[in-house]
């Protein structure tokens, strides 16, 4: 009983490795729109030459999609840490849920315009009627929601392809000009506020209906495999191995096709908007192929050589934090309150450095977590949701 009690205290390594690493997956997708433009990414005249292509191709095979759906897995995994079975640790979570939201208007309104903080805070709030339901309630749930985004998505990009075909290439001009971009290229950092708000409320309309579904799926998914201690060791290692191989064999060529087919509609002399959407449409559906893909090899790796991996594990510790920081250094280094290198760097060069800034992060957690239990946004939360 004591063995299983100690095993309980032990924080397991696999979900806070696989938070570490998802981290590097989400600025990867993020800073496309925080360096070259704030409402399309990589688009247009970032995807032209060798470099750009190769540099987008990478970003929508390997990244754009799949990485925020492991991090909403594993929120939905972690609230099993929270709830722990007793109905009376919901009030802790909905605290939690509202500290997340208060975060979150503050990280959008200040810092970046994509904030998943504040969306995570409202689905948290959702997520709690699904806590005590059983498991096959919350797989049907989670199916349905995925095939219905799914559905939606596809109508979407369809109705697109029609249009194309019967409206004016004048009717189809819904590029928004981001008033974001202005102030990124000479503004102030208070200017940037209502410009980052008004971007921000677009998006969050837009990313709900493209990711929002997913997220929520991949929220129950999470729930529902926490209570089989999915991440926790010993793994069932034939059930991994099949993860691993279904995950890589079906998801990666959809992704590669998905993103030559976006790649190359960018870099034609007359690019369809449909294509696009069509391209990430697919590439969205697919992305929980490749996610079951990295964490079948994470689990693999933390189960036979935890060593390769483990130096991951402060960055997911105390991920609230990295996530911010994030931000604030991209902040300090795109925006004219800093470096001013806003639409100064090329597509590939911005992707490397996601890595640089990810890695120091990860430096900088492990030397914090050596001197504190906590990242000082994690503290902060623990301390506002606590029972008192």
């Amino acid at each position: 009983a004591r063995k299983g009690h100690l095993m309980q205290i032990k924080r397991d390594l696999t979900p806070d490795v696989l938070r570490g690493f998802a981290l590097l997956g989400i600025l990867v997708a993020n800073i496309q729109f925080m360096a070259l433009n704030s409402g399309e990414g990589a688009r247009g005249e970032w995807v032209q030459g060798l470099a750009n292509g190769s540099a987008t191709f990478i970003i929508a095979t390997i990244f754009t999609g799949k990485f925020y759906l492991i991090f909403s897995f594993l929120f939905g995994y972690s609230s099993n840490y929270i709830i722990k079975g007793d109905r009376a640790n919901r009030a802790r979570w909905v605290k939690r849920c509202l500290a997340l939201m208060a975060l979150g208007v503050l990280h959008f309104s200040f810092l970046w315009h994509g904030d998943i903080i504040f969306m995570y805070g409202i689905f948290g709030l959702l997520l709690i009627p699904f806590f005590f339901r059983s498991d096959r309630t919350i797989k049907i749930w989670t199916r349905v929601i995925f095939s219905v985004t799914s559905a939606i998505l596809l109508v979407v990009a369809a109705l697109l392809f029609v249009a194309e075909q019967v409206l004016t290439e004048e009717a189809l001009q819904t590029s928004m000009e981001s008033k974001l971009d202005e102030v990124l290229l000479n503004g102030s950092f208070i200017e940037a506020i209502p410009a980052r708000l008004e971007l921000w409320v677009y998006g969050i309309s837009t990313g709900i209906i493209l990711q929002g579904g997913m997220a929520f799926a991949a929220f129950l998914l999470g729930l529902r495999m926490a209570r089989s201690q999915f991440l926790s060791s010993p793994i069932d290692v034939n059930q991994n191995s099949k993860l691993i191989k279904r995950g890589l064999l079906l998801g990666a060529p959809i992704q590669i096709l998905a993103a030559l087919a976006l790649v190359q509609n960018e870099q034609s002399s007359d690019p369809s908007e449909a294509v696009y959407l069509f391209a990430l449409t697919v590439s969205f559906i697919a992305a929980p192929l490749l996610s079951m893909f990295f964490v079948g090899v994470i689990r693999k790796l933390v189960e036979e050589k935890p060593n390769t991996v483990s130096w991951m594990k402060p960055a997911g510790q105390m991920s609230l934090t990295v996530y911010i920081s994030q931000s604030i250094i991209t902040s300090l280094i795109f925006g004219p309150w800093g470096l001013g290198l806003f639409q100064d760097l090329q597509t590939w060069q911005v992707l490397i450095l996601a890595f640089g800034i990810w890695g120091l992060l990860v430096y900088l957690s492990t030397i914090w977590l050596k001197k504190y239990k906590q990242g000082p946004l994690e503290k902060l939360v623990h301390a506002v949701t606590k029972d008192r």
